[in-house]
């Protein structure tokens, strides 16, 4: 029988792989085995004591019950493991992350700081997340029966208590959501601080790290904005086939900008909120990646290769700065990335090149004169 000490290094070092994407499925099948092992999972559950007892040390007037700690961890990988068993293999590999994420709260860092306490010990709170990486989309069920669509590079985390209390979920990238209807508990996105509350409708937040705004599109009900730093924004509200955009950084919004908001006049500009809503919109276009499709529309080259590079995990290097400025139209569906640069040097004047994960892009000078109409005109 392995002594507690080996199973402790074991979890940790195949959680560890884990992290790192590293773990091969054979490997992945031994962590939920220790986990579900009577056992081993005794002697994983020694060496956590051990680890949590030397934390709370210099903390004497907490008292915990590590029986029912270790009792409520298994529990919840229980219930992902059920949860696993109907979806798709992807879904089954995020759900079984996520249950590794819940023991390693315990055992790695901060242990105790999970847990809230007063005159004993209450329920733990832990996070479950949930990623599409480069290159792929994922379909998530969330305890609520709501389904979540993400794009590529993008991630979900919720707590291990979401629907009990609240439906509040933090989103980093872009996802499409379909929510169930409750009343009593709304379901809220929080995007950087940017809030999306709603009872029961569908709508997508596109919030990348990188982007300078956040933008929401709201298919079918009603939607309330709200966020961090704006306090009056929480009378804002969307209705079908209108779009929010709002801007991170008051910079962000350049007089220029502004010049061409106002020459839109259907636009509704808020400049207090930094907000622009846009109404009678065909969100057709917006969403038709969770549909492993792209719809463009008059899309400049410097986002269109923002796009291209999440869907197809490549990045994008341009010799040239103003032919980012190049507008396009049309559908992408089952196309590689070659035959879709292919077609972008056919309709505009450019050249690239594709090295390795890279692809450059720079301006073929014998041929701007022919393509001057697609230049955006400032």
């Amino acid at each position: 029988m392995k002594n507690s000490e080996f199973v402790h290094t074991e979890f940790k070092t195949l959680l560890s792989k884990y992290e790192t994407g590293k773990c091969s499925q054979e490997e992945l099948a031994r962590l939920t085995e220790m986990v579900s092992d009577f056992q081993t999972a005794e002697l994983l559950k020694t060496a956590m004591t051990a680890e949590i007892s030397e934390f709370e040390n210099d903390r004497s007037e907490v008292q915990a019950d590590y029986n029912l700690m270790f009792d409520e961890i298994k529990k919840v990988i229980s219930s992902r493991q059920k949860q696993a068993r109907t979806r798709t293999l992807n879904i089954q590999f995020n759900l079984m992350r996520v249950a590794s994420l819940i023991v390693l709260a315990f055992i790695i860092g901060g242990t105790l700081s999970y847990f809230l306490f007063s005159s004993g010990m209450r329920t733990a709170e832990s996070f479950c997340e949930v990623t599409s990486p480069m290159g792929s989309t994922s379909q998530v069920l969330l305890p609520d029966h709501s389904s979540v669509w993400l794009n590529a590079g993008s991630k979900i985390r919720y707590s291990t208590n979401f629907n009990k209390k609240n439906r509040l979920l933090y989103l980093e990238g872009e996802g499409y959501f379909k929510v169930a209807k409750n009343k009593k508990v709304p379901f809220v996105v929080d995007a950087d601080g940017f809030e999306v509350k709603a009872v029961g409708t569908e709508f997508n937040v596109k919030a990348y790290k990188t982007d300078e705004t956040i933008e929401t599109t709201l298919v079918e009900g009603k939607v309330n904005l709200m966020h961090t730093s704006v306090k009056k924004m929480n009378s804002v509200y969307l209705i079908p086939n209108q779009k929010a955009t709002f801007y991170k950084k008051k910079e962000n919004i350049t007089i220029e900008l502004i010049r061409k908001i106002q020459e839109k006049k259907e636009l509704n500009y808020i400049p207090e909120l930094r907000l622009v809503i846009t109404p009678n919109i065909d969100p057709k276009s917006i969403i038709s990646w969770k549909e492993h499709r792209l719809i463009i529309e008059r899309e400049q080259l410097g986002t269109l290769a923002e796009i291209l590079g999440r869907k197809y995990n490549f990045n994008f290097e341009f010799k040239s700065e103003d032919i980012k400025n190049i507008s396009f139209s049309g559908t992408l569906e089952d196309e590689t990335l070659q035959q879709v640069m292919n077609v972008i040097k056919l309709s505009s004047p450019i050249d690239y090149e594709i090295v390795g994960k890279t692809v450059i892009i720079e301006r073929n000078e014998n041929r701007t004169q022919e393509f001057k109409k697609l230049y955006k005109q400032q």
